[in-house]
């Protein structure tokens, strides 16, 4: 994995992603983009038709932009002066959405790094908006999502929360052994559910799991699942001590509501590890 998309819109929340980011993958060459996009949210990507006044907007826009981005990636590399990573930067007139999907299409990066704010006082849900578009526009790309309260740490427990409904895919299955042996973690198999509760064909995916990850040998733990899967997530995460929580993009793992819900009045979820989230099986093939 060694291209590495980080979306920053010069906030704290992602200045902490970066560096994060950077603490993950420093020594090992890689590349890492930076990209600003700087075109306002209530623009209709559609209506491209520019006044002068509009032209010298984006010009200015533009500018700080490109300022932006030659600013941070000189305080990083100050920072962090042997990482071996390389830095590109991309200021882009465009919708983040877009230009999230179009490295996508083309194949130009493996891996996606964005910051959130988590919950706040004005925005008490469980991703931040950029977050969540980001999430959506990534398609068979792994987006890890750094909470800004995240400790700047080797993740050394990985916890891969399962069902055991879907198959696995090679995609899916490499990621886990990357992440787990790139940092030499441990990696705990959590299952909201109990071992006895099992469908025949849940046991045949975990047997599938199973054997995949034997080289890595997992602990599987089994956590009772409650009305609020986010908030059941959330104690494992605690009592388990994990440092990274892996998630699976679909509809049971991490679903659409979960991006809208109040979690303060519903799910009482805020996460202060990081989370990697996969592809689901169709992105993935």
């Amino acid at each position: 994995m060694d291209r590495i998309l980080l979306p920053t819109d010069f906030s704290l929340s992602a200045g902490k992603a970066l560096h994060y980011a950077v603490h993950l993958f420093k020594g090992q060459p890689c590349t890492f983009r930076l990209l600003n996009t700087y075109t306002p949210n209530f623009i209709n990507s559609r209506v491209m038709a520019m006044s002068s006044l509009e032209t010298q907007g984006e010009d200015t826009g533009q500018e700080q932009s490109e300022v932006g981005l030659l600013k941070t990636v000189n305080a990083l590399k100050l920072a962090y002066p042997d990482s071996g990573i390389t830095f590109e930067t991309l200021s882009s007139f465009s919708l983040l959405p877009e230009e999230i999907r179009e490295h996508v299409e083309t194949g130009q990066i493996q891996l996606i790094v964005t910051g959130t704010r988590g919950v706040t006082g004005h925005g008490e849900v469980f991703f931040g908006s950029n977050s969540v578009r980001i999430i959506k526009s990534a398609g068979a790309i792994p987006v890890l999502v750094i909470p800004k309260e995240a400790e700047t740490k080797v993740p050394r427990r990985l916890g891969f929360a399962t069902d055991f409904n879907s198959a696995f895919t090679v995609a899916q299955l490499d990621l886990l052994h990357f992440f787990t042996t790139r940092f030499h973690s441990e990696l705990i198999i959590l299952h909201l559910g109990s071992p006895s509760e099992l469908t025949r064909l849940q046991q045949m995916h975990k047997r599938q799991l199973d054997l995949e990850l034997a080289l890595l040998q997992p602990e599987t733990q089994w956590i009772m699942d409650s009305d609020s899967k986010a908030s059941t997530l959330q104690d494992a995460v605690n009592i388990y001590s994990i440092d990274l929580l892996v998630l699976i993009r679909n509809e049971w793992h991490i679903p659409d509501s979960w991006f809208r819900e109040p979690v303060v009045k519903r799910m009482v979820f805020h996460s202060n590890v990081p989370l990697l989230i996969l592809p689901n099986a169709e992105q993935s093939d």
